[in-house]
């Protein structure tokens, strides 16, 4: 099962649906606490924003066929992924 809020890719071109270069942006608030010894604590970390920047086919290796697999699609059961030969 996949957690909320985390997408499912599929590549149209190979199939592909587990192996995906994933670069993304994220901008965080967080408290920082330092101890006396000078070592740091990062504490109550909250995500101000989060983008994914591209996604890549690991198999193709490229993401002009990637697409997002909507939740409808995950529910209606996963298709086994072709086999791939090397």
């Amino acid at each position: 099962m996949v957690p909320v809020g985390i997408p499912r890719y599929r590549c149209d071109s190979c199939g592909n649906m587990t192996r995906f270069d994933v670069t993304t942006s994220q901008t965080t608030k967080a408290f920082h606490h330092y101890t006396v010894g000078g070592e740091l604590e990062i504490e109550e970390a909250t995500v101000l924003s989060h983008h994914v920047d591209e996604v890549e086919c690991r198999w193709c290796g490229h993401g002009r066929s990637v697409v997002e697999i909507e939740a409808a699609e995950l529910e209606q059961g996963e298709p086994d992924e072709p086999s791939r030969t090397p």
